[in-house]
């Protein structure tokens, strides 16, 4: 899927990330940090359409790149859904607040995460959850590339420089609470094997999870639901019924499934298939889930 971009130079900022290799906090010092109050920020907003958006991984070179893969103006009313690369020894910008709850997802390399005045190092694997309002940043004090997924939900604005406030730390109470490592997994069974990351039994209306599905299994039957849910593969090739269509959907790609799209997803391999899955926002009673039966032509 060829991907086109726009590039802008904004007077705001963004990236964010985290995860905790270890599942316990481990104190740090910033590198190559911008000066306080720094409000530049050069993102790429991916002109790609349809039901899936694969991420652009041409070289970064000595830089950090975010790409806008959906949001208000291209494909989610829901949340701004960004891809994020940030090179070795590379800042994001400077500390910032959102009106809104902002969820990160490390999918490879370390990542250093200041929430209030806590520091943090985290690996992959790792989601963290940062409620509108809590000032944060980060940054890669790593000797390798770091990559992660970023959701931004809701999306009261268009404009997303405009949602995005300089901030000075102050104190979060429990900070590493919102730091939240996978756990491992054991043997997988039939079905979606998911790992929980943020919902709102812990304080998200916004959830996150990562599921992971064996070769020959999948998701639940043909359903819609009343809100938007977003994929996103982190490894092996998703099989995705998405209406009357199916498609192939490659690692590091989005899929975005508005409210009322018949759809589910399957592994036909090879190899174990891995998506972080977003619900946007989780209901706050069940069914989530409606079934919806396929019999074919009318007659």
């Amino acid at each position: 899927m060829e991907v086109r971009k726009k590039s802008f130079v904004a007077r705001s900022f963004l990236v964010g990330f985290a995860a905790l290799a270890t599942g316990s906090a481990v104190h740090t010092g910033t590198t190559n940090a911008p000066p306080r109050g720094a409000l530049v920020w050069a993102v790429h907003l991916s002109e790609t359409r349809g039901p899936f958006r694969v991420a652009n991984l041409s070289p970064l070179g000595q830089a950090a790149s975010s790409e806008i893969l959906g949001g208000p103006t291209n494909g989610s009313d829901a949340a701004y859904l960004i891809y994020t690369r940030m090179a070795a020894g590379t800042h994001g910008p400077a500390m910032f607040t959102l009106p809104v709850d902002h969820l990160y997802l490390v999918l490879s390399g370390k990542m250093n995460v200041q929430l209030g005045t806590d520091k943090f190092v985290a690996g992959p694997d790792t989601g963290v959850f940062v409620p509108a309002g809590v000032p944060h940043e980060v940054w890669n004090a790593g000797a390798e590339l770091e990559a992660h997924i970023e959701v931004i939900a809701p999306a009261p604005s268009r404009d997303l420089m405009s949602m995005l406030k300089p901030a000075e730390p102050r104190r979060i109470e429990n900070a590493d609470q919102y730091v939240r490592p996978a756990k491992p997994l054991g043997t997988l069974k039939e079905g979606l094997n998911s790992q929980p990351l943020a919902a709102r039994a812990n304080g998200s209306r916004n959830q996150m999870r990562i599921d992971n599905v064996m070769t020959g299994s999948s998701g639940p039957k043909p359903h819609i639901h009343a809100f938007e849910q977003v994929y996103f593969v982190k490894e092996g090739t998703q099989t995705l019924v998405y209406g009357l269509n199916t498609y192939k959907v490659p690692a590091n790609s989005f899929v975005i499934i508005p409210p009322g799209v018949v759809h589910t997803n399957r592994n036909e391999g090879p190899g174990v298939e891995r998506h972080a899955t977003f619900l946007l926002p989780e209901p706050e009673q069940q069914p989530f889930d409606i079934e919806v039966e396929l019999k074919g032509a009318v007659r």
